[in-house]
């Protein structure tokens, strides 16, 4: 089984945090089909598909995955035509040597190549970001301006979006998080003419990867009870088996991050769900946060959690997830949405 062709447009696409443009036209174009939601901005860039519901005093849900992914930014141009890059999000310099790498200017994607310095002449044979040099084959740094290269454009790879052999498996760039980007965009497709008795909001968010800034802004325009960051999540479980996560077990429920502890109320209720519809899943504790972490402290608080997807080798040039997974987390998303009132809405603030 195959996942919605969306999935490889938004990961094909190009998007480091600040500069989402590319994903939020491919968002916003997939919102045509269904203009019985309202669109909400924020002015960082966040979009959401809001669809207000008929109930008096009806809480609010909101779904969010988040547009950006980890990149680098063109720092310097030197006279000889070499450049520097510093790394947007969290990410280690090794990813990037001698990797194929493509510059987005305003009018087209130039092809470099990403040199360092040879070990054998290096200081201490560490690499870092500062050692890295992105080389077009031009010669100058009029030659480098001339095509249009300017401090501050985005620099990432063209990996392939690609099956693996069994088609068990999904291989491509930017995982996380257009994964959650395109579940948000198949539950709008899946709820758009559904009478739910809660508001709902499902959309897409930016600068998650630099401190989750386009949540806090977004979040506090639409005032959510519940939120839920769908994200992309770190496995290591092909080197270390103890590890937490693993490809094929099903959609990760995390329980803990540094940022977000989640409630018991709330973790027992969604392990309620999830058992009750036969949804295979697994306890996940992460060293790393989500979106969730700042819907969590947005105004007075709210309810928040993360559906998190596992994905081998992210925060690289190249990911892998399973599609059993994939449709774990999709299973569980439309069950727990089906399953919400705005009553547990209360409970599960209260609790």
């Amino acid at each position: 089984m195959k996942i919605d062709n969306i999935y490889q447009t938004l990961m094909e696409a190009f998007g480091i945090s600040s500069q989402e443009e590319q994903i939020r036209e491919i968002v916003l174009n997939y919102l045509k089909k269904y203009p019985n939601y309202e669109i909400i901005r924020d002015n960082l860039g966040s979009v959401f598909a809001y669809k207000k519901s008929r109930n008096e005093n009806a809480k609010t849900v909101m779904v969010a995955g988040h547009m950006d992914e980890v990149g680098l930014m063109i720092s310097e141009i030197r006279k000889n035509g070499a450049l520097k890059v510093i790394p947007i999000g969290g990410l280690v310099p090794e990813v990037f040597l001698s990797q194929l790498l493509y510059i987005n200017t305003k009018e087209k994607q130039i092809p470099a190549v990403m040199g360092a310095v040879p070990p054998h002449i290096s200081k201490d044979g560490k690499v870092s970001f500062q050692d890295l040099t992105l080389d077009t084959g031009l010669n100058s740094k009029e030659e480098v301006l001339s095509h249009g290269i300017e401090l501050g454009q985005m620099v990432l790879p063209k990996t392939p979006f690609t099956y693996s052999v069994d088609g068990k498996r999904i291989i491509s760039k930017a995982v996380d998080n257009r994964w959650g980007v395109g579940m948000a965009l198949e539950l709008i497709r899946d709820f758009h003419d559904q009478e739910l008795e809660f508001n709902l909001a499902i959309g897409a968010t930016v600068q998650e990867e630099v401190g989750l800034r386009g949540a806090g802004t977004i979040t506090y325009k639409i005032e959510p009870d519940v939120f839920i960051a769908l994200d992309a999540s770190p496995l290591n479980d092909i080197n270390d088996p103890y590890a937490s996560g693993k490809i094929d077990e099903g959609f990760l429920l995390r329980l803990y991050d540094p940022n977000n502890i989640m409630k018991p109320s709330l973790f027992e209720y969604l392990k309620a769900v999830a058992t009750k519809n036969e949804i295979t899943h697994q306890v996940y504790f992460s060293r790393g946060g989500t979106d969730a972490a700042r819907a969590l402290t947005t105004k007075t608080g709210v309810v928040a959690t993360t559906i998190g997807l596992p994905t081998r080798y992210i925060h690289s040039t190249v990911s892998l997830f399973s599609l059993k997974d994939h449709f774990s987390a999709h299973k569980m998303m439309r069950a727990l949405l089906n399953d919400l009132s705005n009553e547990k809405i209360t409970y599960l603030k209260e609790n």
